[in-house]
């Protein structure tokens, strides 16, 4: 990752890949890691470099993770999971990303030979894919393109997920935890929050932007975190609009037969079927880029 650069703009860290051309103009791609592997910026660099694309890439570590760790560490976050994991951990990390990816883009724009005119591309990652939907459906960005990696189409799929993994945990936690319950606790606030992230039925708000964003889904067959069957649930939604403005081309959804939530290089190097999966991944990411975002 020689020719990346750290910088921190706009209070967020960021690593920047130059373009295979830095002195042509060229758009920007904005990236967002999950919260397993790639669970850091430069971890999401080095699995996806995007080298390829005449375009500068942006990634951008996001809120409680990182170097963004809150005082109390990897402890803090586990405390604010258990205590509320909607209002305390999942929202904290994508409401204050959304809102701050504006400034982040300005500070881009200002300091590198950023195309303004060609739209933004984004990606996201897990969280940082359901923190792309978000933005998608409520920020005022030019959002051209959007790549959704190992995403799900609601906020009640995390929950069932957070909700599997404590009760297995259960009597581990409770001991730390006493008050550590095997249920999530819906509040009028969470039980709010559940709306805003319904993407399912806030599909015509994705698909209203214009242009329409080339929106494509990436998935392993094998996630055990967010079940491929729910993201397809999400893009059988948004396909009718695409048809019905003859858009079908802008988008897609590929799923890879032999790849979990998490996307472990160093793991896959014993497994040719997985790292064949990781590079099926790479190369299809990178095409659609290519098409949609830098090809005039």
């Amino acid at each position: 990752m020689s020719n990346i650069e750290s910088l921190e703009l706009a209070g967020v860290p960021v690593l920047v890949r130059p373009p295979a051309n830095p002195s042509l103009s060229a758009p920007l791609i904005v990236l967002w890691h999950g919260a397993g592997i790639p669970g850091s910026e430069e971890n999401l660099a080095e699995i996806l470099p995007l080298e390829e694309v005449q375009a500068w890439k942006a990634y951008l570590g996001l809120p409680l993770f990182g170097k963004r760790l809150p005082a109390g560490g990897t402890d803090e976050i586990m405390q604010r999971q258990l205590e509320d994991y909607v209002l305390r951990a999942l929202l904290p990390t994508i409401e204050p990303a959304m809102q701050e990816l504006p400034n982040v883009v300005r500070a881009l724009q200002a300091r590198f030979s950023i195309n303004n005119r060609e739209g933004i591309g984004l990606f996201g990652w897990s969280v940082g894919g359901l923190t792309a939907l978000l933005t998608l459906v409520e920020s005022s960005l030019p959002i051209k393109v959007a790549v959704l990696a190992g995403v799900t189409k609601d906020l009640t799929v995390a929950v069932d997920n957070y909700e599997r993994i404590v009760q297995g945990a259960y009597p581990t936690l409770k001991e730390q935890y006493p008050w550590v319950e095997q249920r999530y606790r819906w509040t009028e606030e969470s039980e709010a929050a559940k709306q805003r992230l319904d993407f399912v039925a806030r599909a015509s708000e994705i698909t209203q932007r214009q242009p329409m964003p080339a929106v494509l889904f990436v998935h392993g067959s094998q996630d055990e975190i967010f079940p491929v069957s729910k993201v397809e649930e999400l893009y059988a939604t948004l396909a009718p609009y695409y048809e019905q403005t003859n858009q079908v081309k802008r988008l897609s959804i590929q799923t890879f037969e032999n790849l979990k939530h998490n996307i472990d290089l160093e793991a896959a190097k014993s497994s040719p079927e997985m790292q064949q999966d990781i590079a099926e991944l790479q190369q299809v990411v990178t095409a659609w880029f290519i098409q949609h975002l830098t090809r005039q």
